[in-house]
């Protein structure tokens, strides 16, 4: 068995973040899987807000 089947993770998934295309860690990889959201770094992932705290910020 080689190192893709024992990963669990789907081979075809690209595997660069989607805004600098680093080279995504398998935990990036798992996180961005559970988060059903775009491939990011963990950079980039602590940069997103989710849009309901945007909509928050914006009314303060």
């Amino acid at each position: 068995m080689g190192l893709e089947e024992q990963s669990g993770v789907d081979p075809v998934i690209e595997r660069t973040c989607a805004e600098c295309g680093a080279k995504l860690t398998a935990k990036e990889i798992e996180d961005s899987l559970e988060s059903g959201g775009p491939y990011l770094c963990t950079v980039h992932a602590q940069e997103e807000v989710p849009l309901e705290d945007d909509a928050e910020a914006l009314e303060e």
